[in-house]
């Protein structure tokens, strides 16, 4: 069985922060980006359901800082290319950032203006669920898409 651990990332943007010290996960997040583009139209194009009119990410472990939203940026510029090329209006998206609670959402919360500028005109709204993924963390089958890249070294079988 997994056990559960607090841990966090040195919050604000002083020199010892995680977001001024996460060159590393930034490049395993831009390693993603295919895969993330893949599934993603992927999901758009299923043959099984109808182009959804809404649709929900979450990213698991978004930590804080320039990373935060890197992810699910890509899934939501790949649902608006995807769009584009199949000139049909883009979903509506919510985007949710999960981390611990302990995570510095604050800085997480100030990057948003970011991800609103750059994905017009998707309407894209953004939750924060607090948490940890060995809990119950979303209803169940509500969600589209799943994004994450560092939070999986912490899962174990104990």
């Amino acid at each position: 069985m997994a056990s559960k651990q607090m841990v966090h990332m040195n919050q604000g943007q002083g020199e010892t922060s995680y977001a001024r010290n996460s060159g590393i996960q930034n490049a395993l997040q831009n390693r993603l980006k295919p895969l993330i583009e893949a599934a993603t139209v992927e999901l758009c194009s299923s043959t099984n359901t109808s182009f959804p009119e809404k649709m929900l990410i979450a990213d698991l472990g978004c930590s804080s800082g320039p990373n935060a939203l890197a992810l699910v940026s890509i899934a939501v510029e790949a649902i608006h290319s995807h769009c584009l090329q199949l000139q049909q209006p883009p979903p509506e998206v919510c985007v949710l950032l999960n981390d611990l609670p302990d995570n510095d959402f604050n800085t997480v919360v100030k990057s948003l203006v970011m991800l609103h500028q750059s994905n017009k005109p998707a309407v894209v709204t953004v939750g924060i669920t607090p948490g940890s993924f060995y809990e119950r963390l979303f209803t169940s089958g509500s969600m589209h898409l799943f994004c994450l890249s560092n939070s999986l070294n912490w899962l174990s079988k104990g």
